[in-house]
This record gives C-alpha cells, structure tokens and sequence, in this order.
C-alpha cells in the first residue's frame, strides 16, 4: 500500500473521522466490496436520478471500516486504473453526502444535461487545481478531506469548511480545463467518421493523412467560434465533403459577421449548391 494513502487514512481514523470510497460501479472490485456490506453502508449514485436504470452498474459510494480489506488493498496497489477516490466525514451516515454528489452529477439545461464525472480521480484532482481553496467547500460538500492518485502519486486536500451547500450558478469547477479534451474531441469525430462517412474517410486518406486533416479543420472551428456539436458537425461532415468531391461553399467569415451569423450564412449557402447540383 502507498505511505501516503496509509498515513492518510490512519490520520483520519485516529481524528474520530469516517472514511468513505467513491468508486467506479462496474468492477470486481466493486462487487467485493459490496458483498460484505449492509444496505446502509453503500449508497449507488446514479438510483434516484432521471439515471437510475443505470444504477447497477453506476458509482457507487461505501463505507470504510477495515483498512485491509483484500478489495481496498487491490485497488490502492493500482490507482493508475483510476476507479475513484478516498474521502473521509464526521459521521457514518451517507445520507447527505449522497445528496451533495447526486446534485452535481447531471449539468446542463434540461433535455440537453451532461454526466459530471466527479467519482472519477482526474476529474477530482483537475477540480481542486483549477479552484481556490475558498471554492472547496462548495464542491466537496460534507467531506473533511479526500486523498487521491494524480500525475503518479498520491495527493490529499483538506476541506476548509465542510457542510451542506447549494450548486453555485455558474459552478466554477465545471470552468476546469481538461488537458485530454481536444485528444477525446479529436478521436470521438474520427470514430463518428469512420462509422457514418467511412467512403468519405477512406478517400480522404488516399492523398492526406485524416488525423492532420482534422486538426486543421477544428483550428478552423476554434478560430470561427463554432463550438457548439451541431457547429462542429456539419463543419467537419461538409469539409470532408469538400476535400473529396467539388465544392463551391464560400467558408470564411465575412468582415463583421458574428460567429452564429457566419455559420447559419454558410448552412444556407451549402444547401442552396446542394439544390443546384440535383
């Protein structure tokens, strides 16, 4: 086991505090986990939301009461498969930490929401680097304290002022850069690609390589201020049409012009030379 991880939990213990894990739901470890546990010493995060026909599978957060149990040593001998994090709390009872999380896990208007991964480690840790301390307590509601693996080794932060705390509008943790996202962006279109333009995608790669292809197309997309998926869609979808057929769409913006005007100008424009072509 880590030192960190051990003296961390050893001090938690020592100060009368409970220690509680959030994990990943679908792995074994999980499932032994669980099996030794009373209904009232795990909760699942997802069960009680408009995502609980995926609870079974969701994370799930439990109680800690014996350090070396064979599951937890497992997992704090491989925290770069980051399955979650450690936290500690004043009492055993999950009841409000539950709630805390459960408000922050779905984001977004409603009928367009996003899942905020806040069990996964990385999503932690970028979270209490990007925010000032004064932030945390907002964001890690009940907790006294959490440990956490992150760039190879184990961290902890202390809550200045646990307690119960409404969601911030805006929240300034969901303003957290993610170094990855271009990389995830950047093979999530690939993938659609190849999946639903596959002819396109595979004349393309006749004369250049896609992966530079599409770097250059989503600078174009940043540049414009077309950020939004329908934006990046039909930007993306359209030039892999230009770059293998004839295309006669004026792309760049016109002096003045704002981006949702620009955009919109040039939808117009594409169908009009669709309608041409027929």
């Amino acid at each position: 086991m880590d030192n960190l991880a051990h003296h961390w939990m050893a001090r938690q213990q020592q100060a009368g505090r409970r220690l509680c894990l959030m994990l990943e739901g679908a792995s074994q470890a999980c499932q032994s986990l669980l099996a030794v546990r009373s209904v009232s010493q795990y909760r699942s995060l997802y069960a009680q939301t408009s995502l609980a026909e995926l609870a079974a599978t969701g994370p799930v957060v439990l109680l800690l009461d014996r350090v070396g149990e064979p599951a937890l040593l497992s997992l704090l001998q491989t925290p770069q498969m980051n399955w979650g994090w450690l936290g500690s709390m004043a009492s055993a009872d999950l009841t409000d930490l539950t709630q805390h999380w459960r408000d922050r896990l779905l984001i977004g208007p409603q009928g367009d929401q996003a899942l905020y991964r806040f069990y996964d480690n990385r999503t932690l840790a970028r979270a209490l680097d990007h925010l000032a301390p004064e932030q945390w307590p907002p964001y890690l509601g009940p907790l006294i304290s959490v440990c956490y693996w992150h760039e190879q080794r184990w961290h902890s932060a202390d809550n200045p002022a646990p307690g119960e705390y409404p969601v911030p509008d805006p929240a300034p943790w969901l303003s957290t850069p993610n170094p990855q996202a271009d990389a995830i962006l950047h093979a999530n279109i690939l993938r659609y690609l190849l999946a639903e333009h596959s002819e396109d995608l595979a004349a393309l790669f006749q004369f250049q390589d896609p992966r530079v292809w599409l770097s250059q197309v989503l600078e174009q997309a940043r540049a414009w201020q077309w950020n939004r998926p329908q934006q990046l869609e039909f930007l993306v979808v359209r030039r892999l049409e230009e770059a293998t057929r004839a295309s006669k769409v004026h792309w760049p913006p016109m002096t003045g012009e704002l981006p949702e005007d620009h955009f919109q100008r040039v939808v117009k424009q594409w169908r009009s030379v669709g309608k041409a072509d027929e």
